[in-house]
């Protein structure tokens, strides 16, 4: 079975702000564990340009990259789709709030659209550790990414990751519904929550935590919670 791994590069972190800069996708045989196809793009969007320091500082793209090699956005997700159609699932870090809109966006854009259920890897695969950036996950797991925030690089370091896990497992657990657990503590209890992986939310002002549904019914914590179900 083909899966495609997806990263972007973009100008921001609003979908509905911001524009990809760079496509990166990685056709992954899960059987064999190990690249079958890879196509990286920059993309070239006149009407953000220049792009921020910030964006150049974390990615190390430029104005004159994106001018001088830069696909038409079309283009480049037209070459993406070709891909898609080889594949049986798309696979992303954090896909579902950040890779899964932009993508959309995009291809809305032009008419076209991608059917492929999402593999989001921050939460479908079972890793044990609590720190969900990629780079520390690879780390953890014996993979240095030399090249970290160029997206062809992202995907590769991502995709070798998932490797050392069961591909039906973590495919299995992306069908499970994803849930926004709010714990139920008082300010003098609240390291009770921290200590179980529950964050801050200063809007909100409660301590929550996305996860699967099959991971909420195996936990047990020391204060009572709610659930809030995607619809």
């Amino acid at each position: 079975m083909y899966v495609l791994g997806i990263d972007l590069e973009t100008t921001g972190l609003s979908f509905e702000e911001d524009e990809i800069i760079e496509i990166g996708a990685v056709v992954w045989d899960i059987d064999l564990n190990k690249p079958a196809a890879m196509l990286n793009h920059l993309v070239v969007q006149p009407d953000k340009l220049p792009l921020s320091k910030t964006i150049v500082n974390i990615t190390g793209i430029t104005d004159t990259d994106l001018t001088e090699f830069g696909l038409e956005e079309k283009y480049a997700l037209m070459e993406f789709l070709k891909l898609a159609e080889k594949c049986q699932y798309i696979v992303a870090h954090n896909g579902n709030h950040f890779d899964k809109p932009f993508i959309e966006k995009a291809l809305s854009r032009y008419s076209m659209n991608i059917n492929l259920p999402w593999i989001d890897t921050m939460f479908d695969v079972p890793f044990k550790s609590r720190t969900k950036k990629l780079t520390y996950l690879a780390a953890e797991h014996n993979f240095l990414n030399p090249f970290a925030h160029r997206a062809l690089f992202d995907v590769l370091t991502m995709l070798k990751v998932c490797s050392d896990y069961d591909w039906q497992e973590i495919i299995e657990r992306a069908q499970s519904p994803q849930v926004k657990v709010i714990a139920k503590v008082s300010k003098e209890d609240r390291q009770l929550a921290k200590d179980q992986g529950f964050r801050w939310d200063s809007k909100n002002y409660v301590w929550f935590k996305e996860m699967k549904e099959c991971d909420l019914n195996k936990s047990s914590w020391e204060f009572s919670f709610d659930v809030e179900r995607n619809r």
